[in-house]
């Protein structure tokens, strides 16, 4: 689809052209419109038909980028095209009056058409060329650090498949879509770089291996992947080590490392430590490994004086734990192993971005009617897009 078929909407230059510096986040949805049309060959228009797949794209794009629903934007982008067509507007008999913009039932018809399957090939095409764009403008680098987690979409509606999962965190509903999110973290530089639906049940070890083996394929190398308690799996670690990632993940409360903790702050145990983790037995495979645990006192603390506090008596043993966290990495320390340790605990604060990204997301949000799969998870990769688009342009220009 050619920058053509979205010129009318630059007409409407009180709201989009605070949004647009220049035609680079336009270009994004150009490439986006070129891969939703690449998939949906199937799509012919009939003889008698009215719209084209152009017009639902622009209603779908003009929705997107100025955050109103997809009722708002069809509605609004009718009556200025009436407007600038001569002649009456046409009344049918049964009292509906003409329209030159698809409803927004029928851009949601056709939304809905594409599959989550090729909605998935569609993400990935996308995000893989605005990484490869950031990498040639040499606003990233070609290591990068993985940053993983989940994030969770409350469900209103009456579907109980495994695409539709429970929770305890959703306002006034227990039902949630649950997604697998990825970024990198380059330079400073924090980029969305992939978006998996995830079923109840499904595995999450193969889709992480998917997703770090495409970004090797794409040129990039791993630095750290950084990954939340969740994930906790010698399986995972494994595979990740196998790619040449080293892991960065926070250490769960098990009593072995609570035990290695109060070694430390009794003075017999030191701030780095060796930890194996395994798969528990009965597997048909057996997995294990070896990381460093690296021990860090919580913010406005430091570690040697939460140790001094608790030695004097004004800190108890399970005041002192409190203050004191552990994060483990697959990376062997070296040279200065406690400045190594408080650089790399300090590092792993930054996988929060990908939390902070997920709520901008969630900012640009707006009220969609629609409850299928593949409408939701479009609209989050065209989201992902313009935080991309954004993060680029502030650094480009």
């Amino acid at each position: 689809m050619s920058i053509k078929y979205l010129s009318p909407l630059s007409n409407l230059e009180a709201e989009l052209k605070p949004l647009f510096s220049n035609e680079y986040m336009l270009a994004f949805f150009k490439y986006f419109c070129d891969e939703i049309e690449s998939q949906i060959w199937w799509w012919r228009k009939a003889r008698n038909a009215r719209y084209d797949a152009k017009d639902f794209l622009r209603v779908f794009f003009y929705s997107e980028i100025t955050g109103r629903s997809i009722d708002s934007a069809s509605e609004r982008l009718n009556k200025y095209f009436l407007n600038k067509k001569k002649g009456k507007q046409k009344q049918y008999a049964d009292g509906r009056k003409e329209r030159v913009i698809p409803h927004q039932t029928e851009v949601n018809k056709l939304l809905r058409r594409i599959g989550l399957e090729k909605a998935r090939s569609i993400l990935r095409a996308c995000l893989d060329s605005q990484l490869l764009e950031a990498l040639q403008l040499n606003i990233i680098s070609r290591k990068v650090n993985v940053l993983i987690d989940f994030t969770e979409h409350s469900y209103y509606g009456k579907r109980r498949d495994k695409m539709i999962k429970g929770t305890n965190r959703g306002k006034g509903t227990r039902r949630m879509r649950h997604y697998l999110g990825f970024s990198i973290l380059s330079r400073g530089i924090h980029l969305f770089a992939g978006l998996e639906h995830m079923a109840r049940g499904q595995s999450k070890i193969p889709v992480i291996i998917r997703f770090l083996e495409n970004l090797i394929d794409l040129g990039f190398e791993l630095n750290y992947v950084m990954i939340d308690r969740e994930f906790y799996q010698a399986e995972l670690l494994n595979e990740i080590k196998d790619l040449r990632g080293e892991i960065l993940i926070p250490s769960k409360t098990y009593k072995k490392i609570n035990a290695m903790i109060e070694e430390f702050l009794k003075g017999t145990g030191k701030r780095i430590r060796k930890y194996t983790i395994s798969r528990a037995p009965g597997g048909t495979k057996q997995f294990s490994q070896e990381l460093y645990l690296l021990l860090k006192a919580k913010k406005g603390h430091s570690l040697s004086s939460v140790k001094q506090d608790f030695k004097k008596g004004k800190l108890t043993l399970n005041g002192a734990k409190k203050l004191i966290y552990a994060v483990m990495t697959t990376q062997k320390p070296r040279g200065d192993t406690s400045s190594r340790a408080s650089r790399t605990s300090q590092f792993y604060k930054k996988g929060w971005f990908i939390e902070t990204g997920f709520s901008d997301l969630n900012r640009m949000d707006h009220r969609w009617k629609s409850k299928h799969d593949t409408t939701r998870y479009l609209d989050m990769l065209v989201r992902m897009l313009l935080y991309n688009s954004w993060k680029i342009n502030k650094v480009y220009l």
